[in-house]
């Protein structure tokens, strides 16, 4: 092994500092004031003049790289900073902090989702079962908080019971989800399914295949256009179906909340219900558990 031994400059030992912003190039602004911009919409950054050659750019690391180009999509929390350059000369940074809103959500979910009344298990409400009330459900409780960045969000709901129940059976087409996709044009969408699935049934009927061709088919329902698909884990001890989820939102690079701290955890659960089926499902300390994580995700 051969080394070599530099002995380092004053100059590179104690680097100049850049130059200080040209007081002749425009400091550029962002072109819209407002700072809460929908989903997947870019920010548009602009300079009344622009020297011939010069370019804008923009960093979202805080300046240490930055970008030739005027326009940021939005699509999670992001600070933008901004400037003119001309061959090594600079503007002013005029920086801008943006959080993106969502106008329409779909969630596809189960019982744990909606419910209606079912007196034979001991259960009248029309919400998220074991849910006191229908804005003590996870639903709804989600709804609330995007609605105080956006309260024109809309919800729709859709079951995905079926997939959970009759995945890699040769009747089971998986079209439900179609119309509310291409209908409704959710930004954002929440599939908070697995409790359902058998999961002795997992590798047997193929739920890891199935499961991809869902999250493809929901992409392509989607058209192109910006969305958001937010994906839990189940609050039950399902460990192959977990395990096929996190697989394949992983896969996807998409946005997974893990939902395993409440699982088999009784302050979580409705244990005040008498019939078990309606006992399994999350009190509204659970529903509450299960909107934090997912918010936390959702509002990064």
């Amino acid at each position: 092994m051969q080394l070599s031994i530099r002995r380092l400059t004053a100059a590179e030992l104690n680097p100049p500092p850049p130059p200080p912003p040209s007081t002749t190039l425009q400091t550029p602004s962002f072109e819209s004031s407002a700072r809460v911009v929908p989903f997947g919409e870019t920010v548009k950054v602009v300079a009344s003049s622009l020297p011939a050659g010069a370019v804008l750019e923009y960093s979202t690391d805080n300046g240490n790289t930055w970008t030739a180009g005027s326009q940021v999509p939005v699509n999670n929390k992001i600070d933008i900073s901004a400037r003119v350059r001309l061959n090594q000369t600079y503007s002013s940074v005029v920086k801008g902090s943006f959080t993106p809103y969502f106008r329409r959500l779909l969630v596809i979910g189960n019982s744990i989702m909606f419910h209606g009344p079912a007196t034979e298990l001991g259960w009248t409400n029309s919400n998220g079962m074991a849910a006191s009330a229908l804005d003590k459900d996870f639903v709804h409780l989600l709804m609330a908080r995007l609605q105080t960045i956006n309260p024109a969000t809309t919800l729709r709901l859709q079951a995905g019971t079926g997939l959970e129940l009759n995945f890699g059976k040769p009747t089971y087409v998986m079209d439900e989800f179609d119309e509310p996709v291409q209908t409704f044009k959710p930004d954002l969408i929440v599939i908070r399914i697995g409790e359902n699935v058998s999961d002795g049934d997992v590798p047997l009927r193929n739920l890891e295949g199935q499961f991809r061709q869902f999250i493809d088919r929901i992409i392509q329902l989607s058209g192109g256009q910006p969305v958001r698909i937010v994906t839990t884990t189940s609050v039950w001890n399902k460990p192959q179906t977990d395990a096929v989820i996190r697989k394949i939102i992983a896969e996807k690079g998409m946005t997974l909340v893990d939902l395993s701290s409440m699982v088999d955890q009784g302050q979580y659960f409705a244990s005040q219900y008498a019939n078990g089926g309606v006992a399994a499902h999350p009190n509204d300390a659970g529903m509450q558990r299960i909107t934090d994580l997912i918010w936390e995700k959702v509002n990064q």
